[in-house]
């Protein structure tokens, strides 16, 4: 019998969907940010086999309803999937691990320079019939300090685009192992947040990391530095940032993710020390193909019992009571890594 894969969201990229073809797949394709009651419903009736998460909350609802054998994260970010209802039920729950990891450092990239340099400011300026010139600096990205939050595969990313600034590199990663050449890895991250002149995350949203820059760690850091974050939104505390922006204690932010998207109330959205964008950070042709085909290779992996890649699950204790993974790399611990 073919493989019913739901995809919360619009159809993957096409070199994906005909692998799916290929191997007799049916795909169906939701509305984003359909509620979970809704898929539960469609996955009972159409006897799911697997969910592809673009955009939507599979919630223990989701997972108890359909006789699961697999949920893919269109991405990284597990943070609106039930990880221990799936554990509890013997699904596998897999990332597609690197596969927007350029994609992602590049807009960290390009927010820095959009932040120091006022691009987005001054370009609305310019648009309304005003020329800055005279009075308008900003600041080189060159020789400065960057810390970066999270040394997995988009941080490590980052750290070869902003090798030709000459900058000094610190990263955090508690679960990080070995050295990276030329870059300092420090174990405290209150000591990577006083130093750095720019600070970027790149790390999932757990308990343990939700709000992680709050009033107090935001106020450790310099008055002239700025934020970046292009991983989960709740990662920041978005009312202590405002209110460091508005009043000087941080020079500037660039976002490409909300604690809600889209956000109903933005403290941040009339600022302009700040640079948003809506979570585009994987959002290129390249890096929608090369995800697109490693979560459809995922689950079609699993459901026709090939070897999983360790790096790929979230919930080990999976990995542990299945007997499925035997490298000895084991299974993807759920740590600050991305």
């Amino acid at each position: 019998m073919p493989a019913t894969i739901i995809i919360t969201g619009a159809a993957l990229a096409a070199p994906a969907m005909e692998i799916a073809t290929r191997h007799g797949a049916r795909v169906i394709t939701i509305k984003p940010y359909t509620p979970p009651a809704e898929i539960a419903r469609l996955a009972v009736a159409e006897s799911a086999d697997a969910i592809i998460v673009r955009a939507a909350h599979v919630t223990d609802e989701v997972i108890g309803a359909a006789a699961l054998k697999v949920i893919v994260k269109h991405g990284i970010g597990v943070d609106t999937i039930d990880v221990a209802s799936a554990t509890r039920r013997g699904i596998p729950v897999l990332i597609t691990h690197g596969a927007n990891a350029q994609s992602v450092a590049e807009l960290a990239f390009g927010l820095m320079f959009a932040v120091t340099r006022r691009i987005a400011y001054l370009d609305s300026r310019v648009r309304a019939g005003h020329w800055d010139k005279a009075d308008s600096f900003g600041t080189e990205l060159s020789g400065k300090a960057l810390g970066i939050v999270g040394v997995g595969s988009i941080g490590s990313a980052l750290v070869e685009l902003v090798r030709p600034l000459r900058m000094t590199v610190r990263g955090y990663d508690p679960y990080f192992r070995g050295s990276m050449g030329d870059i300092e890895i420090v174990d405290d991250l209150d000591v990577l947040a006083t130093t750095s002149d720019i600070v970027s995350l790149h790390l999932p949203l757990t308990e343990q990391t939700r709000n992680l820059f709050d009033a107090r760690r935001i106020g450790l850091m310099k008055s002239e530095a700025i934020l970046i974050n292009t991983a989960r939104g709740g990662l920041v505390d978005h009312d202590a940032l405002a209110s460091a922006l508005k009043t000087g204690r941080l020079s500037g932010a660039g976002l490409d993710c909300f604690p809600r998207e889209p956000p109903v109330e933005n403290p941040l959205a009339a600022l302009p020390n700040v640079v948003m964008t809506p979570h585009v950070g994987a959002n290129t042709r390249e890096a929608a193909e090369r995800v697109g085909i490693r979560a459809m290779q995922q689950v079609l992996d699993v459901i026709e019992g090939r070897q999983i890649d360790p790096r790929a699950v979230v919930n080990p204790a999976y990995a542990a009571a299945s007997g499925v993974l035997t490298t000895a790399e084991g299974p993807r611990r759920p740590d600050l890594r991305c």
